[in-house]
């Protein structure tokens, strides 16, 4: 997935914002429960929404946003949606996992 970076804020009098997201894409009925960045599916383990930080001005945010979603699509739009969710047993939660 390609690198999101921040938009430097906008010029003159234009209020920026700071806004911070995360996106993951599961199969419908495989989550148990969802705790602040963490979620635990059905079958027990459990996974970690990255969070991402966007700032700049509101029309610069969307269209950053905007474009990041189609991204995601664009990448894991056609494929298995456990792809895009990497899980973690509980009893490796302390491992070095990507996503974990």
């Amino acid at each position: 997935m390609p690198k999101l970076t921040a938009i430097p804020g906008g010029k003159g009098k234009e209020r920026t914002f700071a806004l911070l997201y995360g996106l993951r894409l599961y199969p419908t009925g495989d989550i148990a429960e969802i705790q602040e960045n963490e979620i635990t599916l059905t079958n027990g383990t459990r996974g970690q929404v990255p969070l991402h930080l966007l700032e700049g001005t509101r029309e610069q945010i969307r269209a950053h946003l905007l474009a990041s979603i189609d991204a995601f699509f664009d990448i894991y739009g056609e494929t298995d949606a456990r792809m895009t969710a990497p899980t973690c047993d509980r009893k490796e939660r302390g491992a070095e996992q990507p996503g974990c």
